[in-house]
Order: structure tokens, then C-alpha cells, then sequence
């Protein structure tokens, strides 16, 4: 086994948090399992790790509890050799039709978030010579889809400044890697799953589009593997001491062949191929269901 590592992750409530705070727990690391709420969900997570899995609270939205996390990380350990940032959440809305209030609150935890995370995090890796901050991204980060398309602006954002910091932390011995999952059964398609107020409201332009792919996406996602694929991968990036890590590791076939795709395309050739394409789930919906609409004015 690898040497244990002390590692801080964040969202580790349920999905890929959870999965990977008990991988890494179970391969015989320290885990600091942050989660908003650690009296409800702590003991579900930690339950057969309680030797070497501390669960305490940490809101990325609030600098107060991400100071007591690291806090209690430094007090107990001393070091900190991995953060992983996974907190996050879905918005699904139009993007003209999501309040600015709606668009900060996102931005402020799949982007913002991390920032905070990471601004906290670095001090304590340069004392100790250097660590590792893997930061989850999606395949939305590339596959951009209409009805997502500020979900897709933070996950684009997290990409863009993941890889600023890789290049500034260096001279630390830090390393900033992009763990690229696909479409997972969590609780991001359910629980961690904000729709907009329009749609909500039953008022959106796009209302039967926005279910009939909501609907989509969701029996898509149902049929899909959990979030331990993406722990067990994170776990072993968190491991590797002989080789450093890639700017960007995309998990599960679907992400991988969907990158794929889009990069062989031109831009003109991927919108026809959204247009004609009747394939289900994200973000064919949309285009199955507005074609008419377009073909009104563009033909």
C-alpha cells in the first residue's frame, strides 16, 4: 500500500464524495470527510472507518467553517497531502431565465468554492513541500448543453482556473489535476439538483422541452454506474507518488468518448449533429424537442 496520506474532501454527504472519502478510508488513509451536514449524514458515511475517518462540517459558501475544517486538519495531523474538491450542484433552467440570485448561488459553490478551498489549502501543502488538489469537474465542462448552460459556465470556470493554479502552484510542489466524471446515479440528477423558479413556476418559455429532458436525463442517469468508478480513480491519482499527475483525467466511457467527439468535430459539425441526432439523454433532448422550432426560421 501506498504511504497513508492525510486527504481532505469536500460533498462527502453521498455519490462520489462518499464513495471516495470510504475508498480512501478503506485503503488506510486519514480522511477528512467535510459535509454541510455532518449530524445527519456523518454516521452513514463514516460508519466502519470511525479509526481514520474524521467527519466534520465545511459549507464551501462559508470561510468560517472552511477555516475550522483546515483548522482541525492541522491540529489533529499537521499536514495535509490531498484536497479534493467535489462539492457541487446541478441548475437546469434556461440561461435568460434564471435569476441572478439563482446564477450567483451556483457560481458560489462549484466555482467560487473551490477557490476558497484551495486559497486554504495551499499554505498548508507548501509548509509540508507539496501535495495534490484534485478538483471534479463534468463532462459538461466540454459537452455544452442548452437548459445547462450555467451549470456548464461553473464546471468550464473550475477548468479555466484549475489549470492557471496548476501552473502557479508548481514552484510549491503542488499539483491541480481535473477528475472528468460522466453521467453518475448520485444524488446530483435528484437531491443536489436545482431546477430554475421559471420552470418550477410552470412559466418557462421551454416548459414541455425542460421536462421532456429532464425526464430523459434522469432515466439516463438511473441506468448508470455509481460514483465508486470516479473514487476508486481518485483514490489511486492520490496514491501515485512516482509520476506526477495529468493536467485532466476524464472517467467513465461515456466522457472519455464524448471529449473525443467533440475535439474530431468542427463547430459547424457538431451543431448539425445535435440537430439530426435522435440519441436520448443530455443534451439531445433539447434538440429533438425544439427542431421544429428552429426550422421556422432557419429551415
Amino acid at each position: 500500500m501506498a504511504d497513508s496520506k492525510v486527504v481532505l474532501i469536500t460533498g462527502t454527504s453521498t455519490g462520489i464524495g462518499a464513495d471516495t472519502a470510504r475508498e480512501l478510508a478503506a485503503r488506510g488513509h486519514h480522511v477528512i470527510a467535510t459535509m454541510r451536514n455532518p449530524d445527519r449524514d456523518g454516521p452513514r458515511v463514516q460508519a466502519g472507518f470511525e479509526a481514520n475517518m474524521d467527519v466534520t462540517r465545511c459549507d464551501v459558501t462559508d470561510q468560517s467553517s472552511i477555516d475550522a475544517a483546515f483548522a482541525l486538519t492541522q491540529e489533529k495531523y499537521g499536514r495535509l497531502d490531498a484536497l479534493v474538491n467535489n462539492a457541487g450542484y446541478t441548475t437546469y433552467g434556461a440561461v435568460l431565465e434564471q435569476t441572478e440570485e439563482e446564477v450567483h448561488r451556483v457560481f458560489d459553490t462549484n466555482l467560487y468554492g473551490v477557490i476558497r478551498m484551495m486559497r486554504a489549502a495551499a499554505p498548508i501543502m507548501r509548509e509540508s513541500g507539496g501535495g495534490k488538489i484534485l478538483n471534479v469537474t463534468s463532462i459538461a465542462a466540454r459537452l455544452i448543453g442548452p437548459l445547462f448552460g450555467v451549470y456548464c459556465a461553473t464546471k468550464t470556470g473550475l477548468e479555466a482556473v484549475s489549470e492557471a493554479t496548476r501552473y502557479e502552484l508548481a514552484r510549491h510542489g503542488i499539483q491541480v489535476c481535473l477528475v472528468a466524471p460522466g453521467i453518475v446515479k448520485t444524488d446530483n440528477q435528484w437531491r443536489s439538483f436545482d431546477t430554475s423558479g421559471a420552470f418550477n413556476d410552470g412559466v418557462s418559455e421551454y416548459q414541455e422541452t425542460m421536462q421532456g429532458m429532464l425526464d430523459e436525463v434522469r432515466k439516463v442517469a438511473s441506468g448508470r454506474p455509481g460514483g465508486r468508478l470516479n473514487a476508486v480513480q481518485m483514490a489511486d491519482l492520490i496514491e501515485i507518488d512516482e509520476q506526477p499527475l495529468p493536467l485532466r483525467v476524464p472517467v467513465g466511457e461515456d466522457t472519455i468518448r464524448a471529449f473525443a467527439n467533440r475535439a474530431a468535430m468542427s463547430d459547424d459539425e457538431w451543431e448539425t449533429m445535435l440537430w439530426t441526432t435522435d440519441q436520448e439523454g443530455y443534451p439531445f433532448g433539447f434538440f429533438k424537442n425544439e427542431r421544429a422550432a428552429r426550422a421556422q426560421h432557419f429551415g
